[in-house]
């Protein structure tokens, strides 16, 4: 029941995904170009889950990574394939909890951004499942990183996920299911959580 009234949810809030694709892009370019801690350039394939307006995917496109992009959002997926319009980018309609349409090791880098504070423990755990299945190498969660803010402690609030809990078990529960944890900041309130997959 919570999952569907979720995905209705950011069907319904798809089209200011879309009003901030230009600002998103512009973000996780700084991030993922710019930043010497998270180029993922000597890498060949990603896979990005919950890929929203596809933001995120389009600037991996632009490192040249072929890459592929989940959501289970038809809202986000309509939104994604007016942006994605030139880029090469592979989408799927998919729900990672439900299981990825991909085989075991099919890519270099798994990334999900801002996904996992919006789900229960158990659903965090099946998604850290089948993301280090169809992975690799290296696991990343690029999420809120503990620091608050009013507006955003609300938005989460009324999004009804678990923000508040995922603030302060994230760093533990990483390190009890992969092993090994590096944390990366990538601005005043978020930042990469890595993992290497093993």
């Amino acid at each position: 029941m919570r999952k569907e009234k979720s995905i209705k949810l950011f069907d319904r809030l798809s089209p200011f995904f879309g009003r901030a694709y230009g600002r998103q892009r512009k973000q996780y370019s700084r991030i993922f170009q710019s930043m010497v801690q998270c180029n993922l350039s000597h890498f060949s394939t990603i896979l990005d889950v919950g890929f929203g307006s596809g933001a995120m995917a389009s600037v991996f496109a632009d490192m040249r990574l072929k890459t592929y992009a989940v959501d289970r959002s038809m809202g986000m997926l309509k939104v994604a394939k007016q942006k994605l319009v030139h880029n090469k980018v592979n989408l799927v309609l998919a729900d990672a909890v439900d299981g990825l349409p991909f085989p075991e090791n099919s890519f270099d880098v798994v990334i999900a951004a801002f996904v996992a504070h919006g789900m229960q423990a158990e659903e965090r755990l099946k998604l850290y499942a089948e993301m280090k299945r169809v992975g690799k190498h290296l696991f990343i969660l690029h999420d809120y990183n503990g620091k608050r803010s009013l507006i955003y402690s609300l938005a989460e609030f009324l999004e009804g996920g678990d923000y508040f809990n995922f603030t302060r078990v994230i760093k533990d529960e990483l390190m009890d299911y992969f092993g090994n944890l590096e944390i990366v900041n990538t601005d005043k309130m978020s930042c990469c959580y890595v993992c290497n997959i093993s």
